[in-house]
């Protein structure tokens, strides 16, 4: 569980680089790719009708809409079959909706998972955004930092574990990692 802009890509890529057996599915979106990604290794980019055929398939664990405007899913499969199944450490990012959705609708899923969320305040969020973005209209600048506050104040009740977004790259990578390691001791 991450908000936008908190560091997640950079903390994923930091934990593929660790020693441990760790299965990282993508996401499926309905948002266009940005230019510095790519379809089938940062999401899995689809039409909205395909989104929808996936929601009549019963193929989502969760899904949300992120932003007002776009669906972010996350496959059955690819977590449970492909992960849990196979007693892999699933590290999968999903919006604070999603989480809801999950808890609600999947309760008997609750015991194989731990939920972390990097935490940042509206200020430095602001300060990424637009640092990435140049061109970003103040009116989705604002609705961002809304969202973000809407999703802290969730995570508070929802998540396991809240991190500081604002510390370095390496301490939140170490932090994770020694969450991962406790509950593979459990």
């Amino acid at each position: 569980m991450w908000v936008s802009w908190a560091g997640k890509g950079t903390l994923i890529n930091n934990l593929k680089k660790e020693k441990l057996d760790l299965y990282i599915p993508l996401s499926y979106k309905t948002r266009p790719k940005r230019e510095f990604e790519k379809d089938w290794v940062d999401a899995y980019f689809i039409s909205r009708q395909d989104f929808e055929k996936a929601i009549e398939n019963n193929e989502f664990l969760e899904y949300a809409i992120v932003h007002w405007k776009e669906y972010y899913w996350t496959k059955y499969d690819d977590v449970i079959k492909n992960g849990i199944d196979l007693w892999k450490i699933v590290i999968k990012e999903i919006d604070i909706l999603g989480l809801k959705k999950l808890i609600k609708q999947k309760p008997e899923l609750r015991p194989f998972y731990t939920t972390i969320f990097l935490n940042i305040p509206v200020e430095k969020l602001r300060e990424r955004i637009q640092k990435r973005w140049e061109f970003i209209l103040e009116e989705q600048l604002k609705l961002r930092e809304q969202s973000a506050i809407m999703e802290e104040k969730e995570a508070r009740k929802y998540c396991d574990y809240m991190l500081d977004a604002t510390l370095d790259p390496q301490t939140i990578k170490d932090q994770v990692v020694q969450i991962i390691k406790a509950k593979i001791k459990k």
